[in-house]
């Protein structure tokens, strides 16, 4: 991620009610109960004491629910198990925070344990260690990916709809993941936080939607989304432009090629209350969250997100 012009701790601001979402993307049948889930074990780890033959060093135990998950390393992971999806074959969204923030606090902000549960996806929310939290340099992003696949092992996951999104320094983490596993991921959705293109390209074509403000202050517009825009279209080859919606406050792009390879640019103009952030927020309905954009005519960042991933299984 670019370097942090202000150092800001903020808390966590007041939750939401849960909003029924009004989604166009498929409801979540189950997979092929024959198929196996996508995620192996690493043969240098050692299984839980009490986990039997799972081979996974650090999980969320089976069954519905929330659950809390503290691992060696520091990360604490918010999981979220609707009972349909403790059964198997549901989806998995990984939904990852930015700087200072924490698993909790980007819920208020996406919704996502409210909105993708009924869409038949288990929902796993990490939060980085430290004081302030923060995902710098990528030294969690490996173990991270381990308990994603931790997860999609006790939960019998379907491998084709397992999608990773984030905000900030989570929307750069989530383009690193799909650096590293294009292969285990359907689509993501990252936020005002650009990687992975500017050194290299995922092994194989995903589907990714992009959203930043322009008048972010924290992480610049014109130095990170256009070159990332520029870099996915130019490596991919996705020739077919077309403008999907525009407003006052907003542009959604589309660029794609014949094979259903999607890159969606979403530029806002909706800004926060605070000097501090500006720009530097998620659209969505209007609430006193610290990283909600406060203006009128906003689209639903995270009903975006469950259309797209809706769209875009592997």
């Amino acid at each position: 991620m670019r370097a942090w012009p202000i150092v800001v701790l903020v808390a966590a601001c007041s939750g939401e009610p849960a909003l029924e979402p009004e989604v166009g993307a498929d409801a979540g049948a189950a997979a092929d109960p024959d198929a196996a889930a996508s995620a192996g074990p690493d043969a240098g780890l050692e299984p839980q004491p009490d986990a039997g033959s799972f081979p996974f060093a650090c999980a969320p135990e089976a069954g519905p629910g929330h659950q809390d998950i503290g691992c060696d390393d520091g990360v604490v992971y918010d999981v979220h198990v609707s009972a349909e999806c403790a059964a198997g074959g549901c989806g998995l969204i990984v939904d990852i925070h930015g700087f200072t923030m924490s698993g909790d606090e980007l819920d208020h902000h996406t919704r996502m344990r409210a909105l993708a549960s009924p869409l038949g996806y288990i929902v796993v929310q990490p939060t980085a260690p430290g004081l302030p939290s923060s995902w710098a340099g990528g030294s969690h992003d490996d173990a991270v990916w381990e308990f994603v696949r931790a997860t999609a092992a006790r939960f019998d996951v379907d491998p084709d709809r397992v999608h990773v999104m984030g905000f900030s320094q989570g929307g750069a983490m989530t383009l690193r993941l799909l650096c590293d596993h294009a292969d285990e991921i359907a689509s993501v959705a990252p936020a005002a936080g650009s990687a992975c293109f500017d050194g290299g390209a995922p092994a194989a074509k995903r589907p990714i939607l992009y959203t930043h403000g322009t008048a972010d202050v924290l992480v610049n517009y014109d130095l990170t989304a256009p070159p990332l825009r520029d870099a996915v279209v130019e490596t991919w080859a996705l020739t077919d432009h077309q403008i999907m919606a525009q407003t006052d406050g907003y542009t959604a792009e589309r660029w794609a090629d014949a094979s259903g390879t999607v890159f969606e640019l979403w530029s806002h103009d909706f800004e926060t209350e605070a000097f501090y952030l500006v720009g530097h927020c998620l659209p969505g309905p209007i609430t006193s969250d610290t990283y909600r954009c406060r203006d009128e005519g906003q689209f639903d960042h995270s009903l975006e997100v469950l259309r797209f991933f809706g769209e875009h299984p592997r």
